[in-house]
């Protein structure tokens, strides 16, 4: 998209934004220039999501899959993986959204995680986890490895506030839960035909917030969207899940007043809705809109 193409699509989208707002009666007293930039924050979204679902249709090398090689990519693998090994996609979605890893820096966290750092093992696949019951045993070598790391891995933005010394207890968790479920595959895709995505994707949350040990609304919320998005789960968010954020709640009081929690997820859908723009879309771009309102920054 050139930059004269990106400019029109935002002022043609901040005016539907404000369009929403007024027949809401939720007031438009922002400036103009700050709804440009969310509608700039939303069109990103939905390109990085867009990227993300061309992969599909994309020719990968399985090069993708190895830790140690110049190619690995965990997106890229997990895309690789899903119809010739569905349980290592999913845990490799878990691992991904675990360290908050991006390509950014060429995945660190994740090549020193998924390497088995500290273990006598290739990779620290789903298979291994499984098939070797000491290993379960041996995660706080895992952890201890990590932090000896120069430099030790960090944590993505949206784990600040995790630590390694949580890793053994978290990834028992997981293990535990998705078997105890009678695997991936019965929990995330039970339905053959027919499913309510949305409601399935309600009741998924609720299990995993309940279950899997630092799984908060965040990291629950992009878990299960990023299973929808691969075609790993029969799942679609069915809201924005603004009531226990923290920056997408700011961002939309700010946008569409001091409301509270419930009448603030509404009228996040409503928007989105209105749009045509995915919910989990329009909760990245209302996030990443707060913390600069009158100036795009990329995300």
């Amino acid at each position: 998209m050139t930059q004269d193409v990106l400019e029109q699509a935002s002022i043609q989208l901040a005016k539907q934004i404000k369009d929403y707002l007024q027949d809401k009666q939720l007031g438009a007293n922002l400036p103009n220039i700050s709804y440009e930039i969310l509608a700039l924050q939303l069109i990103d979204s939905v390109e990085h999501e867009n990227q993300i679902k061309a992969l599909a249709d994309t020719k990968i090398s399985s090069a993708c899959c190895d830790p140690n090689s110049d190619s690995f990519d965990p997106i890229k693998a997990i895309v690789f993986l899903k119809d010739s090994d569905y349980d290592e996609a999913c845990w490799l979605s878990f691992l991904l959204i675990y360290t908050d890893d991006s390509a950014d820096n060429d995945w660190p966290f994740m090549r020193l995680l998924y390497s088995g750092v500290g273990l006598d093992i290739p990779r620290l696949t789903w298979k291994a986890v499984n098939e070797h019951s000491d290993l379960i045993t041996q995660l706080d070598t895992v952890a201890s490895a990590l932090a000896r790391q120069q430099p030790k891995p960090r944590f993505g933005h949206h784990r600040a506030y995790e630590l390694l010394a949580q890793l053994p207890s978290v990834f028992t968790s997981y293990i535990g839960f998705i078997n105890e479920q009678g695997g991936h595959k019965a929990l995330f895709q039970p339905h053959k035909s027919n499913v309510d995505k949305q409601s399935y994707f309600e009741t998924l949350y609720s299990l995993i917030r309940q279950n899997i040990y630092r799984f908060g609304r965040l990291s629950t919320f992009e878990y299960l969207c990023l299973l929808g998005k691969m075609g790993l789960a029969d799942v679609e968010p069915d809201s924005c899940y603004i009531a226990e954020a923290s920056g997408p709640k700011r961002g939309a009081k700010l946008l569409f007043g001091m409301l509270n929690n419930e009448q603030l997820d509404a009228h996040a859908v409503g928007l989105a809705d209105y749009l045509g723009v995915g919910y989990q879309e329009m909760e990245a771009a209302i996030c990443h809109w707060q913390k600069s309102p009158d100036r795009f920054i990329q995300h």
